[in-house]
């Protein structure tokens, strides 16, 4: 994998490309951007002959190890890779061990081991059974496993263990990295973790960035456990963390962030020369019935929340499109109307329509602020973005998951395949 820098500004926002991946030589993924997030392989509610109608260009695709586990037999026994296992070859591969926006079970730590909390329970994995599950998987990207099931608001000895398993993990993963022919058609990726004591946070840079030769960018975890708590930080202080790691890294690195976060966090990271997402904020609304609205324009104001809560009894007869001008299948043939009946009904239809709206408007939301970076107009773009979400005031609670009395992303386990009869149906 390569990634280019093709223009920045007199700030740290920047535009670029990465490219040369051996498994999808003519993918060209440009930045910054948001990956797909996946449940399986296959992205969460579409199938792929959906995905191609959404998107025409190769995507990356978002793939948490912990949902995704139970394919190593099959990858096994096809030897091709998750992609091609998929059916969604052509596109660029991510995998991570957890998805940082699903609550898990607090401690259960081993030496040399993190606990991995997957569909038929905890697996227990080192850094070595990790790497060789990657050999199964095969994908373009690697995150190195990292013990980043942490939050701001954990204790300091937590994050001491944090820091200290993830440095070690990282040796291992070099090393096997390096010593595998199989795993040199993917690019590893360094974790930073220990995000909110600077300190430690440093010393975990430092150690990553010794093994600089050998990755292929960092990404930034340990900024929230899953929970809507971890979630609901003042921008001021997670925007300093994003400036604070930014002075630390090499321009030149890929740089990604884990985490389900809103636009507004999503701009202050970019701002702060961060490229990628993971993808999980339009699952998230999709999940409890919500369609992201921004407005993009910015000599418009728009009176409408940028979020669309599509349960309210206010939409049973509201006939127009989710979002007015939108060139997604979704708002050029469905109505909220019918969107609010199919969720009344808990039709499955209902999640892959706000899925194929929210996945074509968060990708629509990076495009614009691609444009406004290369206009070196960014500042004024997020600003119009930031303003619009902070009007908005309605919490996501509806159909969230508990565990222990925290809220999280709710867990998906199917998908629906959607007919070209049914997809363009008015």
């Amino acid at each position: 994998m390569r990634f280019t820098i093709k223009q920045a500004t007199s700030g740290s926002e920047r535009i670029g490309t990465f490219t040369g991946f051996i498994k999808s030589p003519g993918a060209v993924i440009e930045t910054p951007t948001s990956a797909l997030f996946t449940q399986g392989g296959s992205v969460t509610h579409i199938t792929s002959e959906v995905l191609s109608k959404i998107f025409t260009t190769p995507k990356l695709l978002w793939v948490p190890l912990s949902n995704s586990y139970q394919l190593e037999t099959g990858l096994k026994a096809q030897g091709q890779g998750i992609a091609k296992f998929a059916g969604l070859s052509g596109h660029v591969t991510s995998i991570t061990p957890h998805s940082a926006s699903e609550v898990t079970p607090v401690g259960h730590f081993e030496h040399g081991k993190v606990p991995l909390w997957t569909k038929n329970g905890k697996k227990m994995i080192t850094a070595d059974s990790y790497m060789d599950l990657m050999e199964v998987f095969q994908p373009d990207i690697i995150l190195a496993i990292a013990d980043s099931r942490t939050s701001l608001g954990e204790g300091y000895k937590r994050i001491l263990k944090s820091v200290d398993r993830t440095c070690g993990f990282l040796e291992k993963c070099v090393d096997r990295y390096k010593g595998s022919k199989t795993l040199q058609t993917s690019s590893l990726i360094g974790v930073i973790v220990a995000a909110g004591v600077p300190s430690k946070c440093d010393e975990c840079i430092t150690h990553i960035l010794k093994y600089k030769d050998s990755l292929g960018g960092v990404a930034l975890a340990g900024l929230t456990d899953g929970t809507e708590e971890s979630l609901k930080l003042v921008n001021d202080k997670i925007e300093g963390i994003f400036a604070r790691v930014n002075t630390k890294l090499p321009k030149n690195l890929l740089r990604i962030v884990e985490g389900c976060w809103n636009p507004a966090v999503v701009l202050s990271a970019i701002e702060n020369g961060f490229d990628v997402f993971d993808g999980s904020y339009p699952l998230k609304l999709s999940n409890v019935g919500h369609a992201l609205a921004l407005n993009f324009d910015l000599n418009q104001n728009d009176s409408e929340p940028c979020i669309l809560d599509l349960n309210d009894e206010r939409y049973k007869e509201d006939f127009r499109p989710v979002l007015a001008g939108c060139e997604c299948l979704a708002c050029k043939k469905h109505t909220r109307a019918y969107i609010r009946h199919l969720l009344n009904t808990r039709e499955m239809l209902s999640s892959v329509l706000l899925s194929i709206h929210n996945l074509h408007h968060f990708d629509q939301f990076f495009k614009h602020a691609r444009h406004h970076i290369a206009s070196n107009t960014f500042k004024l773009y997020k600003q119009h973005i930031t303003k619009q979400y902070e009007a908005y005031k309605q919490p996501l609670t509806n159909g969230v998951n508990e565990h222990k009395g925290k809220t999280a992303l709710p867990q998906v386990t199917k998908k629906l395949k959607v007919s070209d009869e049914e997809m363009h149906c008015s």
